[in-house]
């Protein structure tokens, strides 16, 4: 039977059941489930959600789950029936699970047995009342999610449009409450060829899934576009370096996506060389800046590896940048180039383009933008300056192309009169070779130093087992920066303040 045309996420699936049904989809604790066996299961859960609740289009089913296969299984199961799903971040306090919840207003809830007291607690508080499903335990209101595999039925297939929602991310709020990105299907369909573009993913690929599944690498890129390609995914419960290296050793794992910490971990482990990493050929790494140091390891320890830097927001339906293999060291400070069918401007404060080498905002077209915030329409107003979405990120661009961060618009510091852009100090530190972490603000000058307006304050995290000291850091940054970006203040932590999504929260540091 020929392949239909994609017009949807499910489409992706259909056709790949077509070409692959019995290469391996998923690895799950050592156990290979093939995209048949995946197929027949979340065709079960997809037909049982229609029965039992009334599942149906843009219905809102919402996911508080760890990496796991169920997880895997429901995405698939919603998508099947024209459903949105919600990931809802683990590692929420019950009070922004419950907010969640009550923006959302879900039609199911699916609560992991790992987060069972913090998400029944959200969902007693709240004003709506979603059926529950359990994953790993029994609750009296509650169904199990294996009753739901054991439906006999299968699915109906109602026509899906283009345009109709496929999941609600919510963003990671760091000066407010969360916001829920309304996520197309078109958007998500954007995103798979933005994505194989960036890293070059293919069939053969076996992907090590580290980042959480409640994220939008997972969501907007990984899972749908193994599924376009019939490529495999292997699920890590956890982002723990030992069993990670297990992992690809065991399953031959050609790709490794994560964040930059995980990386320095991964070349500071011991044991890394008892293990057989022959296999990988891409690292990517994203959600923060990778220090040159961990860069130039990576290189030695992995001469054949890709190394990509990659950048995206949840409100840009994922990728939008990609820094390639080559560019890994002698542009490591840069998120890379634009993507092909990503439009990018870069503004001053009246909106008008700057020259090149000048720092504005950082904006993207509406068609590579997600449709808009959950229950608040306003918001992407705000955000918008004609057909251009404002993200808030400052940044420049050479006259090669690269286009590198400055930080935050909100993380501009000012020093007599002089801008000094946090990220840039943030970027200038992490290239000494004793750093591990480090976050940058202003905070408000006093006394004799009244007249500088704002001070530069530099909360650093050296690595493990290594002592700085201010006057070390200071130097170090008197020799990459002009005088007046070098901080004034050096406070030294064991860890940062972060938020459930992994982002600093710079507030507690002022």
């Amino acid at each position: 039977m020929d392949g239909v045309m994609l017009q949807n996420v499910r489409d992706l699936w259909v056709n790949n059941m077509r070409n692959f049904p019995r290469k391996t989809c998923v690895v799950w604790h050592g156990v290979e489930y093939s995209f048949s066996q995946v197929d027949y299961a979340t065709d079960r859960i997809c037909a049982s959600m229609q029965r039992r609740f009334g599942m149906g289009l843009e219905d809102r089913i919402a996911i508080c789950a760890p990496n796991c296969i169920e997880f895997f299984l429901l995405y698939w199961g919603i998508v099947k029936g024209g459903g949105v799903v919600v990931p809802i971040n683990t590692r929420l306090t019950y009070e922004d699970m419950r907010y969640m919840l009550e923006n959302i207003d879900p039609l199911v809830f699916c609560v992991h047995s790992s987060v069972r007291d913090v998400a029944l607690k959200a969902l007693s508080e709240s004003k709506c009342s979603p059926k529950l499903i359990t994953i790993g335990f029994e609750e009296s209101d509650g169904v199990q999610l294996d009753e739901l595999l054991q439906e006999e039925r299968l699915p109906i297939y109602c026509d899906i449009d283009p345009e109709q929602l496929v999941i609600i991310m919510h963003t990671s709020g760091t000066t407010g409450r969360p916001k829920g990105a309304m996520v197309t299907h078109s958007n998500i369909l954007f995103n798979i060829r933005m994505a194989i573009i960036a890293h070059s993913w293919r069939h053969e690929d076996i992907h090590l899934l580290v980042v959480p599944m409640f994220h939008a690498t997972a969501l907007y890129s990984m899972l749908p576009a193994s599924a376009y390609l019939g490529s495999t995914i292997v699920i890590a419960p956890r982002p723990d370096i030992p069993e990670l290296a297990e992992l690809i050793e065991r399953h031959r794992c050609t790709t490794f996506f994560g964040v930059p910490t995980l990386f320095y971990f991964l070349t500071t482990y011991r044991r890394l060389k008892e293990h057989d990493l022959t296999s990988l050929r891409l690292i990517a790494y994203a959600g923060a800046p990778m220090p040159p140091q961990t860069i130039r390891k990576l290189r030695e320890l992995f001469p054949w590896v890709w190394l990509h830097n990659f950048f995206g927001l949840t409100e840009t339906i994922s990728m939008t940048h990609v820094l390639p293999n080559s560019d890994a060291l002698t542009h490591s400070e840069s998120i890379g180039k634009v993507l092909p069918e990503v439009a990018q401007r870069i503004i001053d404060e009246h909106g008008n383009d700057v020259a090149v080498g000048e720092v504005g905002e950082l904006c993207f077209h509406r068609r590579n933008v997600v449709k808009g915030y959950w229950n608040q329409p306003e918001l992407m107003q705000e955000a918008m300056i004609g057909d251009w979405f404002r993200t808030g990120d400052l940044a420049c661009i050479d006259e090669d192309g690269y286009v590198y961060l400055k930080g935050r618009k909100k993380d501009m510091i000012i020093v007599a009169g002089e801008n000094v852009y946090a990220l840039e100090v943030e970027n200038a530190i992490l290239s000494h070779d004793s750093v591990m972490d480090v976050a940058v603000v202003g905070v408000p000058a006093t006394g004799a130093l009244s007249y500088l307006g704002e001070l530069i304050k530099a909360v650093v995290v050296p690595k493990p087992g290594l002592k700085l000291t201010e006057a070390e850091i200071k130097r170090h940054c008197s020799s990459i920066l002009p005088s007046y970006k070098v901080p004034h203040i050096v406070e030294f932590r064991e860890q940062l303040p972060r938020n459930p999504a992994g982002k600093v929260l710079k507030r507690e540091l002022i």
